[in-house]
């Protein structure tokens, strides 16, 4: 799956204050829609034998979030001189988080069969 920039998915001839809010507004769909991902994966592996692939599930997501500050921390950083800094961050959580749902989809929630998927396929938060 190839992500665009999510920075490009924001008016670019917009403030950096309108740009840096249109893309918290994207972080925040993308974090609820991952949330709801992750919800429906660890419900379909409730109880059980199943109770070592949801602490698996749990654990990677922790690992997940701890990386994606790590990653976009540092992408501010390294923009830390400029006004982009704020959107680059904020552009870096939404594609890391759009690709994480991807993730979370791709293993937990559909079948290798012809059986729908428990939820659509994820496309980028727009």
């Amino acid at each position: 799956m190839q992500v665009k920039p999510a920075e490009r998915l924001c008016d670019a001839s917009g403030t950096t204050v309108a740009v840096n809010a249109c893309l918290a507004d994207k972080l925040k769909r993308a974090n609820d829609r991952l949330h709801r991902y992750l919800q429906a994966a660890l419900h379909r592996y409730e109880g059980g034998a199943e109770v070592a692939v949801r602490s698996g599930i749990e654990a990677s997501q922790k690992a997940f979030e701890a990386y994606r500050s790590s990653e976009c921390e540092t992408v501010f950083e390294a923009w830390r001189a400029g006004t982009i800094r704020g959107s680059m961050q904020l552009g870096c959580e939404i594609d890391m988080t759009d690709g994480r749902t991807h993730e979370i989809w791709r293993h937990w929630l559909e079948y290798l069969d012809s059986t729908p998927p428990v939820l659509p396929e994820p496309k980028p938060t727009n």
